[in-house]
């Protein structure tokens, strides 16, 4: 990273930046894949309130708009990608660790669990049917913004990469992306829930995992230690706790509860696979929960019940990484 110009008080960075784990965004056609402009602002914007949001949304939304533009205000941030070394590709993802299938007598891969609706069954095997952009993929980040916003830009841009990452299932740990100068695993402690995912006292990262030589293997690690940690809530077909962290994509059938067919919510855990220096591998899992309820029209807080349920999860989870957090 290195500053290009600072003129007028507007700063200008140039960031190079690298795709750590397959990332699957798509424009107009959702089964093509390209790193998008929108798609950085999107996440820049999520992560910014996750670090400075509050429940006033009025007040929330007057300074979001003020960096990030709405309907009746332009933007102050403006974001380029540039120099793109791969084409998208479309192919079968490795499968990583084979884990047991719940109830049933055969494993399946851990990777394709994590990346669950980019591929088709086709006589019995997984076949993807939406392009990536591979791994090891390089490309310039160019941010510009006024001096003024750029605490609170730097820190955004600093979250995206350290913890989340871009396209379909990036909470399941697709779309990581890595870059020197913007790692940072700070985990800002902001007292009380909020209504929306955000930092918090209750936030926590996992991330004593040992470095891996492949981006599958520290996927597989951190996507089997959170299947087992959630499967363990529950009962099979029991979702009394196990919705509280996700529901499934699949809620169709006729004796799913209508709680669970209507009550989706955004899960509070982030999978992300970091680039060590040496060119490594290490798996994380950051938490991050939000004031419950059922459907943001309820007016009933179901945090209590939530939190106890996470932290059941969480235990589970530091078990599985041998006890050590």
């Amino acid at each position: 990273m290195f500053y290009v110009s600072r003129f007028r008080n507007v700063e200008r960075r140039e960031y190079d930046c690298e795709v750590v784990t397959p990332l699957f965004l798509g424009g107009a056609d959702p089964k093509e894949a390209e790193l998008r402009v929108p798609s950085i602002k999107g996440a820049l914007r999520f992560w910014w309130r996750a670090l400075y949001g509050e429940n006033n949304t009025r007040n929330m939304a007057e300074r979001e708009a003020e960096i990030f533009g709405s309907t009746e205000k332009k933007a102050v941030l403006s974001v380029t990608i540039e120099n793109i070394d791969t084409q998208p590709i479309l192919e079968n993802l490795p499968p990583g660790k084979m884990v047991l299938v719940e109830g049933k007598t055969y494993k399946a891969s851990i990777i394709n669990y994590l990346a669950y609706g980019l591929f088709e069954l086709r006589q019995g095997k997984s076949v993807y049917v939406r392009k990536h952009i591979a791994p090891c993929t390089h490309f310039k980040l160019t941010i510009s913004h006024p001096k003024t916003v750029a605490p609170e830009i730097d820190a955004a841009l600093q979250a995206m990469i350290s913890f989340g990452g871009q396209g379909a299932r990036s909470r399941n740990g697709f779309g990581s992306l890595h870059c020197a100068a913007l790692i940072d695993h700070t985990v800002v402690e902001e007292a009380g829930l909020k209504n929306f995912t955000s930092f918090s006292t209750e936030a926590k990262l996992f991330n004593t995992f040992h470095p891996k030589t492949k981006w599958e293997d520290a996927l597989s690690e951190i996507g089997e230690i959170y299947r087992s940690a959630r499967l363990k809530l529950d009962k099979r077909h029991d979702w009394k706790h196990r919705r509280f962290v996700s529901v499934p994509l699949d809620v169709k059938s006729p004796t799913t509860p209508p709680h669970i067919k209507n009550g989706r919510h955004a899960k509070p855990y982030f999978l992300h696979v970091n680039k060590t220096e040496n060119g490594q591998y290490r798996g994380q899992i950051l938490f991050l929960p939000y004031a419950y309820k059922a459907k943001p029209s309820d007016k009933t807080d179901q945090s209590a019940e939530y939190l106890a349920v996470c932290r059941k999860m969480n235990e589970e989870i530091i078990r599985g990484m041998g006890g050590v957090q």
